[in-house]
């Protein structure tokens, strides 16, 4: 499974969207969405787990770069996940280890407005996302920030009018936070919503991230989608 059990974005100023531009009042802390033109350089270190393993960009429908979230590797093959936000204090903007304002962005949205007709796949993971996107070139692939418990803390707006598919990771977590995908997804005006039941021969955390194992390929995907 590419995320992580817990939810590592819940240390942020709870600013709504429209407070987070670059032109609201100046507060403490508060997130600033998109990012300007005069944003400083983003972090490239974190001083506990040193430089990450991959990032992915959070853009908005019109492609502008709203934040980040990074994965970082440890040598005894942990893995951390954590968001990339910039904030303003003062009049000073600066980039921090913290996460997105609720109602969260999610992940893939200049994809989806780029193809309005398409239908759309959600996966759990933004690694998971890429690799769903390039296995099924025919759908959007999207997913959330903060992992399987925080769908709750995310705008399932753009889903509208849509026909969805949501393909959970193959594990308890993963098919929980599948069930709670399908109804924000349902709530939001999708279309059609469809929940994808992983096979039980499936290895416990199985996702579209991994190589398909012995006995499920492109073929057999295609036709539980």
């Amino acid at each position: 499974s590419d995320s992580p059990p817990s939810d590592p974005f819940d240390k942020l100023a709870r600013t709504p969207f429209a407070n987070a531009e670059p032109t609201a009042p100046h507060r403490d802390d508060a997130v600033v969405m998109p990012i300007p033109a005069n944003a400083p350089p983003r972090l490239e270190t974190h001083k506990a787990h040193g430089r990450p393993s991959a990032w992915w960009a959070y853009r908005d429908a019109g492609g502008q770069l709203l934040g980040y979230v990074v994965r970082f590797d440890g040598a005894d093959g942990s893995k951390v996940v954590l968001p990339l936000t910039l904030r303003r204090t003062g009049a000073r903007l600066h980039w921090s280890w913290k996460g997105f304002p609720e109602p969260r962005p999610l992940y893939g949205l200049e994809r989806l407005a780029a193809r309005p007709g398409a239908s759309v796949m959600v996966v759990e993971g933004e690694k998971t996302a890429d690799a769903a996107s390039e296995r099924f070139p025919d759908v959007v692939a999207l997913t959330w920030p903060g992992g399987s418990k925080a769908a709750g803390k995310v705008d399932w707006s753009p889903l509208a009018g849509r026909d969805v598919v949501i393909w959970p990771d193959a594990d308890e977590p993963g098919r929980v936070a599948g069930q709670d995908v399908r109804r924000r997804a349902s709530a939001a005006g999708a279309l059609t919503v469809a929940l994808v039941d992983p096979p039980k021969f499936l290895p416990e955390g199985w996702d579209l991230a991994d190589a398909w194992p012995e006995g499920f390929d492109q073929t057999q995907a295609v036709a539980l989608m």
